[in-house]
């Protein structure tokens, strides 16, 4: 279970507390120990897709979320990790990583344990995700044409498994499914089910416990949407819109 500690120590002085003369202060013997994992994020980057990771694995860590406003990520500290200045950004014991789909990958042979030919799996769709998927979808000039393929290609593959690397769900499904979820949050009147197993997978993926928030809420409007197509619109539009 994913575990988040504060990063803020209070300021405030708490009293001492009055002993009997006989007691004897205790020592606990329950040692703190601080997550060996911390994410560097912030709600609107890309640290969603290391956080829904870390999540499904299960791994203890701590997630520090930067004030861009603020200059958070431009600090002398933050640099140290990331001399680009952008989130998200790891650090595992004395290791620091940045760019999404290299976390991903990291804490996939270190924590997924996976043999060489799945980490080889996982790597494919990584950076799939990270450069053809995410050009095809966000790159202004390749969308029009590019789009269309990366769809129709994805909802072809997924008709014959039900996830990207076979039958279990996997870290590829995260790095190429979090992408998909964007889609209802950056174009949310597209019509998704026009590739039904995409639209399908994106249902499943999406009902995860581990699934972040945003995804979740942005899938949960892109189904009503949907629905709302497939019945003909609004009460209104039925009584209204009709034929002439």
């Amino acid at each position: 279970m994913q575990t988040l500690r504060s990063t803020t120590a209070s300021s405030g002085r708490v009293a001492p507390q009055r002993m009997a003369p006989t007691a004897r202060p205790r020592r606990s013997t329950v040692a703190v120990r601080a997550a060996a994992i911390k994410l560097y994020t912030n709600p609107g980057s890309r640290g969603k897709i290391t956080e829904w990771y870390l999540a499904e694995l299960g791994v203890d860590h701590e997630l520090v979320y930067l004030d861009m406003r603020k200059g958070d990520h431009k600090t002398p500290a933050f640099l140290a990790i990331n001399p680009f200045g952008k989130v998200p950004a790891m650090v595992d014991g004395d290791l620091p990583l940045f760019e999404s789909g290299a976390i991903l990958l990291h804490l996939a042979n270190k924590y997924g344990k996976l043999s060489p030919d799945a980490l080889g799996t996982a790597a494919q769709w990584t950076l799939f995700a990270n450069s053809t998927l995410s050009e095809a979808f966000f790159n202004d000039r390749q969308r029009p044409t590019q789009m269309p393929i990366m769809l129709s290609t994805l909802n072809d593959i997924l008709s014959k498994k039900p996830f990207l690397a076979g039958n279990e769900f996997s870290v590829g499904d995260i790095a190429v499914g979090s992408y998909l979820l964007y889609l209802p949050l950056f174009f949310p009147d597209m019509d998704l089910t026009k590739f039904p197993k995409v639209w399908e997978y994106m249902k499943t993926i999406s009902a995860r416990p581990t699934c972040p928030a945003p995804y979740k809420e942005a899938m949960a409007d892109a189904m009503e949407a949907a629905a709302q197509r497939q019945g003909g619109g609004s009460v209104m539009s039925k009584l209204f819109g009709g034929k002439k």
